[in-house]
């Protein structure tokens, strides 16, 4: 029998919004406690406050403070051993940035952008009281923060503060109040204590009741989330995902209720087939990413057995060594780094990786640093130098170890002499509205860069250099993932001149990158590393992960689901809108075949492109998703999932899209045109603006995932073939 877990917010959710009293849940309280089911307490409140309400409830089972900052597990609950550090009784997981540090950084944005606005720190105990409704005690315990700093403006929210809390690499979510933290939250704290409870008692069930958008990743992470209603009777109408259950009552009561009905085994509705092609287009994506997760995709592929390095097909003694450096860049560096730390561990001498923004990790030793993807900033050349210097300082008795993702062409910034940043931010930025693919645009970075087209393997030689690479390449060439810092490169300065031609951008680039370039065409400028380079050959290449095992455990997942399933194409690519176009001719070549009941998946991945015509904002999985949507307007029976396998879709916070034949009608009906949006390249704001106002999800947003191997369309379809009228 499974094991069922409650996990609930506090305030607004179990605890009156106005009062904090849970007297009207005592029912459901009672009954989870006779039965033995685990309460969870998981909360933006300190760990001094939830410890009060523990008390008063009688709870003796873990807690999660501050927004999933911290997990404390009282000592001896699991049998098995807990890691982390130990405090007053408790194991504690610490996920959270210091307080001290997002205290600091909060003070230092707003200075910055000379926004009114107001944290916990800035306060007294009488002003947080007033602000919060608690009494003088309680607000002063409220202040004990360990890994959050609650806020507030002292007028209209301003966006480009909470803009900026995600460009420095925090979050921010919002309650009742304004919050600002590290990359922690909610959701991924319980899944690691799920796993803890896994791991004692097998498969476990989780029911999870909040109120508002900071509970979202939260009531995402459970098998049977519960949207519990607002005293005016309201509910977080940005909170739509599938399997929702919505409480009739408020506060206390609707949490009674619900888990009432719940545990009693009341029906909670079974999910509309809408519903239930969105829960299972997030599962087959979700077990696609698992597939290629940066850190096991090393550790399946390199071992260390006593002092020998396995990898790649070569060995490497590590006693003939005296330096060990790990470099890296791209999206899923951090966790790669962090695979490699637990092989190496104290061996490894020196290291650095250089991620996107938002995607570093705080579990790791490893120097990261963070800079702008896809355009380059002043942060990744600046990064980039202390990592040639890293790299220039090794010699014969050095390993060097090099990790390479998704995202490194950017990160990786090092102009040739003559060139400057804006340069190249200037043609990169060129190059991407202008629909250049990732092969295109590489041949012209490698000729501006001096670290690309096999120029970090001449900074590194005379070392011997192994380099582990997650692809997001078609075709995994080596010589275009991450533009072949460590690989020969088969392109020239002619093909960079020849890119720039075709698509018309001579009398816009900037002149020393055209001037640079015909100098290099014309043999006065050294062309990059070329096969035969003595460079290459103390360099070994390997390719650890890619699109093509992310697709075939996304297929597994859906055969498991009883879709009858196929893979159209590992190698999409192409205008966005075009292959939507071919995905909804497949769609509606294949709906009138199904039989009542029949269920099939096609599936694809790739990476498409989109010409920017338009002054609107957004990416190619969702202009892709968008495209799809009006395609396949008033079919039954399909659903799309375009999304990036990074969690991050052109310059916005989103995946993708997720869409279905009612989504371009439902648009339509509440004044949306989604030819509009589509003509302005302005998915985003189409996906932002229909989710609003419909309360629906079609916007997929994962926050960044830690790994990267391009991106993957699903397709359902249930028979039988029917349309219907808007």
């Amino acid at each position: 029998m499974k094991k069922i877990l409650i996990i609930t917010d506090l305030d607004g959710t179990l605890l009156d919004e106005a009062t904090y009293a849970f007297d009207q849940a005592l029912p459901a309280l009672r009954h989870a406690k006779t039965h033995n089911i685990p309460l969870i307490l998981c909360s933006s409140k300190t760990r001094a406050e939830i410890e009060v309400y523990r008390t008063q409830l009688g709870n003796s089972h873990p807690f999660i403070s501050e927004n999933g900052g911290g997990i404390f597990i009282p000592h001896g609950y699991f049998a098995a051993p807990v890691e982390g550090t130990t405090l007053d009784g408790y194991h504690v997981i610490t996920l959270g940035m210091p307080y001290a540090e997002v205290r600091q950084r909060f003070i230092a944005l707003r200075e910055q952008l000379n926004v009114a606005a107001r944290g916990f720190g800035d306060m007294t105990v009488d002003e947080v009281a007033s602000l919060t409704g608690l009494d003088q005690e309680a607000a002063a315990l409220a202040m004990q923060r360990e890994f959050d700093e609650p806020f507030v403006f002292d007028t209209e929210p301003d966006e480009r503060f909470l803009q900026a809390i995600e460009a420095a690499g925090l979050r921010w979510t919002q309650g009742r109040i304004f919050h600002i933290m590290g990359r922690h939250h909610k959701g991924r704290a319980f899944t690691m204590l799920k796993e803890l409870y896994q791991r004692q008692y097998g498969t476990v069930s989780s029911i999870g009741l909040g109120d508002s958008l900071n509970d979202l990743p939260l009531l995402m992470a459970v098998d049977q989330p519960v949207l519990v209603r607002h005293e005016d009777g309201s509910c977080d109408t940005r909170i739509d995902i599938p399997y929702l259950l919505k409480t009739q009552q408020a506060g206390p009561a609707g949490w009674n209720e619900a888990v009432l009905q719940l545990l009693s085994g009341g029906s909670v509705g079974k999910a509309s087939p809408v519903a239930r092609h969105q829960q299972d287009l997030a599962d087959i994506f979700n077990a696609a990413l698992v597939a290629v997760d940066p850190y096991a995709a090393v550790l399946n592929s390199v071992h260390r057995e006593q002092d020998i390095l396995h990898a790649a097909g070569g060995t490497y003694p590590l006693a003939g060594f005296d330096r060990i450096v790990l470099l890296g860049a791209g999206k899923s560096a951090a966790r790669m780094a962090l695979a490699m730390e637990q092989l190496l561990g104290d061996r490894i001498s020196a290291g650095l990786i250089i991620t996107k923004y938002g995607h570093a990790l705080q579990d790791g030793t490893i120097r990261q640093l963070e800079a702008a993807h896809p355009v380059p900033d002043a942060a990744g050349m600046a990064a980039t130098q202390q990592l040639l210097q890293l790299a220039q300082a090794a010699d014969e008795r050095t390993l060097a170890i090099c990790l390479l993702s998704g995202g490194a062409s950017a990160l990786l910034v090092a102009p040739a002499a003559g060139m400057t940043l804006q340069d190249k931010q200037q043609a990169t930025g060129l190059l991407l509205r202008a629909g250049a693919s990732i092969a295109e645009l590489n041949a012209v970075r490698k000729h501006l860069s001096a670290v690309k087209g096999g120029r970090l393997a001449q900074a590194i030689y005379p070392a011997r250099l192994l380099t582990l690479i997650l692809s997001d390449v078609i075709g995994d060439r080596l010589d275009v993932i991450a533009s072949g810092p460590t690989a020969a490169d088969n392109s020239t300065f002619a093909d960079a001149l020849a890119v720039i031609s075709k698509y018309g951008l001579q009398a816009d680039m900037p002149p020393r990158v055209m001037q640079y370039l015909q100098h290099g065409m014309s043999g006065q400028i050294t062309e990059t590393v070329k096969s035969g380079d003595p460079c290459l050959r103390t360099t070994r290449n390997t390719i650890i992960g890619g699109i093509n095992q992310a697709l075939s455990v996304a297929a597994d997942k859906a055969r498991s689901l009883d879709y009858r399933t196929e893979i159209i194409t590992s190698e999409l690519q192409g205008e966005a809108r075009a292959a939507a176009q071919m995905l909804a001719q497949r769609a509606r070549a294949a709906l009138p075949l199904l039989r009542p009941g029949e269920q099939h998946c096609l599936i694809c991945g790739g990476e498409t492109t989109v010409t920017v015509r338009g002054t609107g904002k957004g990416g190619r999985n969702q202009e892709l998703a968008l495209a799809f949507a009006i395609e396949m307007e008033n079919v039954a029976g399909v659903s799309l999932l375009s999304a990036g396998t990074d969690g991050s879709d052109g310059p916005t916070d989103a995946a993708g899209g997720m869409v279905d034949g009612n989504t371009a009608a439902q648009a339509r009906s509440l004044g949306i045109v989604p030819e509009q949006y589509l003509d302005n390249n302005d998915s985003y704001a189409f996906f932002r603006q229909l989710d609003a106002l419909s309360g629906s999800s079609s916007h997929f947003i994962t926050g960044p995932t830690g790994t990267n191997v391009m991106d993957i369309q699903i397709m359902l379809l249930s028979g039988p073939h029917k349309e219907v009228r808007p």
